[in-house]
């Protein structure tokens, strides 16, 4: 698939998606790092698989997907495993405990699904490169 060029508005409004799902989850993925214990026990409660192995796994992939997200660096694949992460909380915590608000997990699903499609736009590390992420050929 060739991407067309975008316009900078378009690039712009491409970084400000970037940084709102990245402050989200940089945020989430702080405190999962930060008590990675708690982590590993929800994963417990819930009965998911791998508690011990997955619990830390989640929490890495929350944090430095944030950070990733925030410079722009391999956005297509960080976007896929964060959207993979928000069908996990949807479907699989949010079963278990309904009466939470899950708003903030289909927003970043379909941010994450928008840059997915979209990449990161010029104003990233991935246009900068050529990486995974890129849109614009310059």
């Amino acid at each position: 698939m060739i991407d067309k060029p975008r316009s900078p508005a378009q690039d712009a409004a491409l970084l400000c998606v970037r940084i709102g799902l990245a402050v989200l989850f940089l945020r989430a993925g702080w405190a999962k790092i930060s008590s990675i214990a708690g982590v590993v026990a929800l994963w417990e409660r819930l009965h998911l698989p791998l508690p011990h192995l997955f619990g830390p796994i989640h929490a890495i992939v929350e944090f430095g997907g944030g950070v990733l997200l925030l410079l722009g660096l391999l956005t297509r694949v960080v976007s896929f495993l964060l959207a993979v992460d928000m069908l996990g909380a949807l479907f699989l915590v949010r079963i278990h405990t309904p009466a939470t608000f899950v708003s903030q997990e289909w927003l970043a699903f379909w941010m994450s699904l928008a840059l997915l499609a979209a990449g990161a736009g010029a104003y990233s590390l991935d246009a900068r490169s050529g990486g995974a992420g890129r849109t614009n050929p310059r």
